[in-house]
């Protein structure tokens, strides 16, 4: 399925930048669509792929991502695949192979010989909000302009555009081709009028949604262009700390234009900490939200496969 996602990002001022929580939730048309053939490390060689027409070194002039659309790795080689709907950034290209960006352990998780996956542009800063004099917001200084910021398990990433180009902290490299991946959230920080973002393409079928480990935490975004509620969008029947306190367990925060809303599971229902009340929250298109991990040990790192209802 294709759609679009209008997201309204309130008025700020350079004094008081307004703070919109956003999510993509669409990809590009796959550029290819086969098997994987053989694995080398982190090397695939995929069936046919010349068929697909690019040159050498083609998919690293623009970000591209492979991705799993019927996976094996788990043993269950169908749609219902746990693997389905994870992503790699392609870090080389030469003939059918290509190489992705992975640990032996993704590999070895994710990945088998003859799983279906598809090759797409990745959205990446420039194909979300434009750059040069095509750039959507208000540029300028990061302290002026319109900001984007990425969780980056440690901190804020601050993106801004200035002097024609996007730009970070650290680096005079140009940043347009910083990668925005499905799960990932956005905050976009606002220094002027009302601004309408408009996101489209192809409605994914399954994300792969990172979950940290514990005491840290992660701005997931909704995937997908519809609203999902927290039931939907977190699993929490393994990996999750729920609690009867919210103190004690994992939490989830909803930016609500000036404070933070903060939800946990009780072990039968999300509760709204304000209230005290049930309230299985729905997170909107467009938009996206804080994991909080509580302290307990026991909490790991890992992928949960998210599927587009039907």
């Amino acid at each position: 399925p294709v759609g679009v996602t209008n997201i309204t990002v309130a008025a700020g001022s350079q004094s008081d930048p307004s703070y919109t929580f956003i999510s993509s939730a669409y990809n590009q048309d796959p550029a290819y669509a086969g098997m994987v053939d053989a694995i080398d490390g982190v090397k695939l060689t995929l069936s046919d792929f010349e068929e697909a027409g690019y040159e050498d070194h083609e998919l690293t002039q623009e970000a591209h991502l492979l991705r799993i659309t019927d996976g094996n790795a788990d043993g269950n080689a169908d749609i219902s695949s746990t693997v389905n709907g994870m992503v790699f950034a392609v870090i080389a290209h030469v003939g059918n192979e290509v190489s992705i960006n992975a640990t032996p352990a993704d590999i070895a998780t994710y990945l088998t010989l003859y799983d279906s996956v598809e090759i797409i542009k990745a959205n990446t800063l420039e194909s979300l909000f434009g750059t040069g004099d095509d750039f959507v917001g208000l540029t300028g200084k990061p302290s002026s302009g319109d900001n984007l910021l990425v969780w980056n398990s440690v901190g804020w990433k601050v993106y801004f555009h200035y002097n024609d180009k996007w730009q970070t902290f650290g680096t005079r490299a140009d940043q347009k081709s910083a990668i925005i991946y499905p799960d990932e959230g956005m905050v976009y920080v606002r220094r002027s009028d009302e601004l309408i973002l408009s996101f489209s393409g192809y409605v994914p079928l399954s994300v792969q949604s990172y979950v940290p480990p514990a005491d840290h935490k992660f701005l997931m975004s909704n995937p997908f262009p519809i609203a999902m509620s927290l039931s939907q969008l977190i699993d929490t029947s393994t990996n999750w700390s729920s609690s009867s306190s919210v103190n004690d367990a994992d939490q989830i925060l909803v930016w609500m234009g000036s404070a933070w809303a903060i939800y946990y599971h009780n072990t039968n229902d999300w509760i709204n900490s304000l209230s005290g009340e049930v309230d299985d929250k729905l997170i909107e298109a467009g938009s996206s939200f804080m994991i909080l991990r509580c302290v307990d040990a026991w909490l790991v790192e890992k992928y949960n496969k998210i599927d587009l209802p039907q």
